[in-house]
């Protein structure tokens, strides 16, 4: 962080990170048109995660932080990057266009469960598992690569189920994040539960000790 000049803001970081959000839409949606795509969006992921990831810290160092504020518009941001990349993906023409705003969705359905659980816990985390969203950027980079490289293959068609290879990839996908989900969901409802349960047995012996 001592190598960002002074002149860097936290708010041009947040804006580079949409900017390799826009890229990255570029690039996935030139996928079949140009020879520079994989490179657009290469380079659009390594912007995003480089603004996503210093804005804050930037802050932080410099004791600028708008703690509500800033937590407010980078869930924002977030949101709005993965709409431009899932845009762009609907747009390669490598895939069926509801699949990548079924991901999105399913992708938002586990944020809204992270943000729940911030509530109750005090820790944002939308990690799924050991896999964060640094992890997610690098794969994805990665998948662009396969796609971009052997467009023909994902684009083939997979006989009796007259889907494409890369639909029935996405859509695997797709089912484990909706089971990810569900088991989350589980596991959350009851340690909530256990939560509730723990209050409700310390206000019976102490009922002045409701939290504020």
């Amino acid at each position: 962080m001592a190598l960002v000049p002074r002149w860097v803001s936290p708010d041009m970081l947040t804006g580079l990170g949409i900017f390799g959000a826009m890229l990255g839409c570029l690039g996935f949606a030139m996928a079949l048109t140009s020879g520079v795509s994989l490179s657009l969006v290469a380079a659009g992921f390594g912007l995003n995660w480089l603004g996503d990831s210093l804005d804050g810290r930037l802050a932080r160092l410099r004791r600028t932080e708008r703690r509500i504020q800033g937590f407010i518009l980078d869930n924002g941001v977030d949101l709005i990057s993965y709409l431009l990349l899932a845009l762009g993906f609907a747009m390669s023409g490598l895939v069926s266009l509801p699949i990548p705003f079924l991901l999105l969705s399913l992708y938002v359905l586990l944020s809204n469960l992270a943000l729940a659980r911030l509530l109750i816990t005090g820790v944002h985390d939308l990690a799924i598992d050991a896999v964060g969203t640094t992890e997610l950027r690098v794969a994805f980079v990665g998948l662009a690569a396969l796609l971009f490289g052997f467009p023909e293959f994902f684009r083939a068609l997979i006989p009796l189920l007259e889907i494409t290879v890369l639909d029935f990839l996405s859509l695997f996908w797709a089912s484990l994040m909706l089971l990810n989900f569900v088991i989350v969901l589980r596991r959350d409802i009851r340690n909530a539960r256990q939560a509730d349960e723990s209050l409700a047995s310390r206000l019976a012996r102490d009922p002045e000790s409701l939290p504020p």
